[in-house]
């Protein structure tokens, strides 16, 4: 019997997964099917969203109630944190990590805004420093809520508006709401498991999610705003559980308009401008940047969507602010340098990919949607360019299944005016996309200078040693097995083995027209790909001094 050695193969970055239709907005049997549908694809966490708005006593007033603890979870409904219970239990029972976003939107009486919904002008600091340490000792594996009283309280209006949108349907009137009949059938409440992963809002760069983000003169407006959130909520936490991770940025991947306008700001202007500094990094202590002191934080959280481009894409020029996939070196090498500088804490130099996908339906004609196979590959690819960026720990994937339009307009967006999201691994009604199998056993074929190609494959099929092989066909000819080595040299291979929720790069000759695709042991061959990548540029050879006077002669 044959052994084969292993190659050279690393853990794999986390990987994360985030659906609110599926994981907040359905039934319980449903959420548990999905959080096992997850599993099953080998991811590690779930991200789900703690929606403030829907989550807050009397969100839809302009005052707080008064004489109550926020900071304390029993002072809270527990009938209107059910589907978040029921999320992070089911998640947990599965033996998923749960991350949380402490976030969008805001109570009304928490914002300068006068009425809703999507209550998100001026966040005060204070009331969102309360709301996120009721949170995080809500779970923090010792909070058993107390069982709900009476009826169900309505929903504010942007839970009724969210249940719009990803396919919950609130009861008529006088009905107790879902949620309640969702309620845990244990005989007395059991604490609820822990979670120790958390982060500060979502796309806090983003109008949809944060206002104002620029002044009438065309600064910026929502950094500052958000530096205060942070500033608030992140050591009231730590004050609380010191044992918890909590993320902060959580940026979008592009800008807008600048000017007084109230597009997006860009991700790394954005940054920058939290952390008080200039376009040349030095620091600033002008306007809200008075009084500037070390922004805290155990990471920065990111979305580099690649707007449907290939992931190597990259912004130069006005959009060199903006962060594709392809720009993430960028981004670690700005996050470095203000580590260096103290404007930020060390720990924020760690990038955590916390969104992205490539669209399979289109956008507008501008945005054309990505085939299936492109998709398929193109996911794997996105998270080895991830990868080569040391400072990135964490991956994700936008959506396990397609989400499809509302019934009625919810958005003024000329791309989702409905709020569709065609980025999933599935359809919307749960048909597979190639996309399937390449998240589970994907390979990359890179030019690795003019001679080589290197052939990076990401496994998620459990624990334990698999058996690999990589096959290679030339200009359409019959599949035949490569032999292939490690990228720094080494015997060839024909087989090799990898841990199955790891990593793994081999290297081979470069061959014009190849096609490869990766075969482990037991299963079917796996997708065929493209090799990717521009090789080198060749250099111009020197000509002697004698050979340039004979061409001289002969012209």
């Amino acid at each position: 019997m044959l052994a084969f050695p292993a190659s050279a193969s690393a853990a794999g970055l986390e990987t994360i997964i985030q659906d609110d239709r599926l994981f907040l907005h359905q039934p319980k049997e449903s959420v548990a099917q999905s959080m096992a549908d997850v599993r099953a694809l080998g991811a590690d966490t779930v991200r789900l969203t703690a929606n403030w708005s829907s989550l807050a006593p009397a969100a839809d007033q302009k005052t707080k109630p008064p004489g109550i603890d926020l900071s304390d979870p029993a002072s809270y409904e527990t009938a209107r944190w059910q589907r978040l219970d029921d999320a992070v239990r089911l998640a947990t029972a599965q033996g998923l990590r749960v991350a949380i976003d402490i976030g969008f939107w805001a109570p009304l009486w928490a914002t300068a805004d006068e009425k809703g919904p999507r209550a998100k002008t001026a966040v005060n600091p204070q009331d969102y420093a309360e709301f996120t340490v009721a949170l995080v000792r809500r779970y923090s594996g010792t909070f058993a809520p107390p069982p709900p009283v009476g009826p169900a309280p309505p929903p504010s209006e942007d839970e009724q508006e969210l249940d719009r949108v990803l396919g919950s349907v609130p009861p008529p009137p006088g009905v107790t709401r879902a949620p309640q009949e969702r309620a845990s059938e244990e005989p007395a409440p059991s604490p609820l498991p822990k979670v120790s992963h958390f982060t500060l809002w979502n796309e806090p760069n983003h109008h949809a999610l944060l206002m104002p983000q620029w002044t009438p003169d065309g600064k910026t407006a929502s950094p500052a705003i958000y530096r205060a959130m942070v500033m608030a909520a992140y050591p009231a936490a730590k004050g609380v559980r010191p044992d918890t991770k909590i993320l902060i940025g959580n940026t979008s991947s592009s800008g807008g308009a600048t000017a007084g306008g109230s597009g997006p700001v860009a991700p790394l202007r954005f940054l920058r401008d939290v952390a008080c500094v200039d376009e040349n990094l030095r620091p600033r202590s002008d306007g809200d940047c008075a009084g500037f002191t070390t922004l805290p934080g155990d990471g920065w959280a990111h979305h580099p969507y690649a707007r449907n481009m290939p992931p190597d894409a990259t912004n130069r020029g006005r959009r060199s602010d903006d962060v594709l996939v392809g720009d993430l070196p960028r981004m670690a090498l700005t996050l470095d340098a203000l580590a260096a500088s103290g404007r930020i804490g060390e720990a924020v130099r760690e990038i955590h990919v916390t969104e992205f996908g490539y669209e399979t339906e289109a956008l507008g004609p501008d945005r054309p949607g990505v085939p299936q196979d492109r998709h398929a590959q193109w996911i794997v690819w996105g998270e080895r360019m991830a990868g080569k960026v040391p400072t990135v720990k964490a991956w994700a994937q936008f959506l396990l299944r397609d989400q499809p339009p509302a019934a009625e307009r919810v958005s003024e967006s000329l791309r989702r005016p409905f709020g569709q999201f065609w980025t999933g691994l599935y359809g919307s009604e749960g048909q597979e996309k190639l996309a399937v199998q390449s998240f589970k056993a994907g390979l990359v074929a890179e030019r690795a200078g003019r001679k080589g190609v290197t052939l990076w494959g990401r496994l998620r099929l459990g624990d334990g040693a698999r058996r690999l092989f990589i096959e290679r066909s030339v200009l359409g000819r019959p599949w035949r097995r490569l032999t292939t080595n490690t990228p720094q040299g080494g015997r060839l291979e024909g087989s090799f083995l990898a841990d199955g929720r790891e990593s793994f790069a081999r290297g081979a000759r470069y061959v014009r027209g190849a096609r490869y695709r990766l075969v482990v042991s037991g299963m079917p061959a796996g997708l065929p790909v493209d090799v990717v990548g521009k090789a080198p540029k060749a250099k111009a050879k020197k000509r002697s001094a004698a050979k340039r006077r004979a061409a001289k002669r002969r012209s």
